[in-house]
């Protein structure tokens, strides 16, 4: 690992403008995406994918913060969150539980429209997809970096829900202000570096 996320922050060089790459899921650095994707190889052995009924939250104990299990709906015209992890709520502010992408679409149709395309890609082509990206000071965000993959899952040549996992480093606060950070990172944010 050449970087650990505990030294990446919004005040890095990198993070000047928002950025993503994809890579592939052996490349990214974080401990909880990682053992997600093993989690998923595990299950999936030989087949092209795992189906959903194996995927279980005792399983997941130590990423299950980490995720966000997703139903397709209707061949994917449309996709339901079924399960978000509060890493995940708290990263955007927001526990998106129970909605469908349709609504995020309709709140934010550049992010939607991103999205759209990173499930569309995992469901059609039933291999996993990762990638990682900085997001710009500029832009209103409690995270500065992310890492995420998304795993299909589904029965036979179907993908009929997606399991992706994510990890989030927190915006550095700045030091010029009145306030320490740990009086502005929530409680669980903590321990985040070292995941």
């Amino acid at each position: 690992m050449s970087v650990g996320l505990k030294t990446r922050r919004s005040r890095d060089q990198r993070s000047v403008s928002s950025s993503v790459e994809i890579v592939s899921h052996e490349a990214l650095d974080s401990k909880a995406v990682s053992l997600a994707v093993r989690y998923w190889k595990n299950l999936r052995g030989s087949r092209r994918f795992p189906t959903r009924d194996e995927v279980t939250p005792r399983n997941m104990a130590s990423f299950l913060r980490n995720i966000v299990l997703i139903r397709v709906v209707d061949g994917g015209k449309d996709y339901e969150y079924r399960i978000a992890g509060d890493a995940c709520v708290q990263a955007f502010g927001s526990n998106f539980q129970g909605m469908r992408l349709t609504e995020i679409e309709a709140l934010d149709p550049h992010y939607g429209r991103a999205t759209r395309a990173a499930y569309e890609h995992v469901r059609a082509m039933g291999e996993p997809f990762a990638l990682r990206g900085w997001v710009a000071p500029s832009i209103p965000s409690a995270f500065s970096y992310h890492e995420t993959a998304f795993l299909p899952l589904g029965d036979g040549d179907t993908v009929d829900h997606l399991l992706v996992a994510s990890s989030f480093t927190p915006r550095a606060i700045d030091p010029d202000e009145p306030h320490a950070a740990a009086d502005v990172l929530p409680e669980s944010w903590k321990t985040f570096n070292q995941l």
